[in-house]
């Protein structure tokens, strides 16, 4: 699942949350599963890799990452990831193209504390 926070009053968000409704209702598997694709400065290629969106708050939409990883170290070298989602139920897929940052440490601390273990 995926939590709307604050969420955008801007057209393409709007559909985005009406979209996600409809996937919900069509019992949509992983809907919250986002592939996400970065540049390596260190390979000079690009690498996707799925991640789990936990929150979308106003324009931003947040994952949680080892920041050690080798995905980490690459967001740290270059800003600019793509995103697709992709909801077969409904069939629609969503593409966005942004600039990556990471939230805050009280943020993590918070959410690490409070997740369910399931």
């Amino acid at each position: 699942m995926i939590t709307f926070n604050k969420l955008s009053t801007e057209k393409p968000y709007l559909i985005l949350k009406q979209k996600y409704e409809e996937a919900i209702k069509a019992n949509q598997h992983m809907i919250q599963a986002v592939s996400l694709s970065s540049f390596s400065k260190d390979l000079n290629e690009v690498s996707s890799r799925f991640v789990n969106l936990k929150y979308i708050d106003d324009k931003e939409f947040i994952f949680f990452t080892n920041y050690n990883s080798p995905k980490a170290k690459e967001f740290d070298h270059h800003k600019q990831i793509s995103a697709l989602i992709y909801w077969s139920n409904i069939n629609i897929q969503i593409r966005i193209k942004a600039l990556i940052k990471r939230t805050s440490v009280d943020f993590n601390n918070d959410y690490f504390l409070r997740r369910s273990e399931s």
